[in-house]
């Protein structure tokens, strides 16, 4: 899309703003790309406590039989 300007101060203008919106639009995806990274490494984690607490767990003993 091709836009003409009267002035060359609103061309640059508008170049700045594009490649503002392109950095914006980067960073949205690097956040995104984070925020799943931040979640399953919390599963992960959720995981592996879960396991520890299981094997904690005292194991039920039966007496032995006479």
């Amino acid at each position: 899309m091709k836009h003409t300007y009267i002035c060359s101060n609103c061309s640059h203008l508008y170049q700045r703003v594009q490649q503002q919106e392109e950095a914006i639009a980067q960073l949205v995806e690097i956040i995104g790309a984070t925020n799943r990274r931040v979640y399953d490494l919390d599963q992960r984690q959720l995981g592996l406590e879960h396991e520890m607490v299981r094997e904690r767990q005292p194991r039920l003993v039966t007496p032995a039989s006479s």
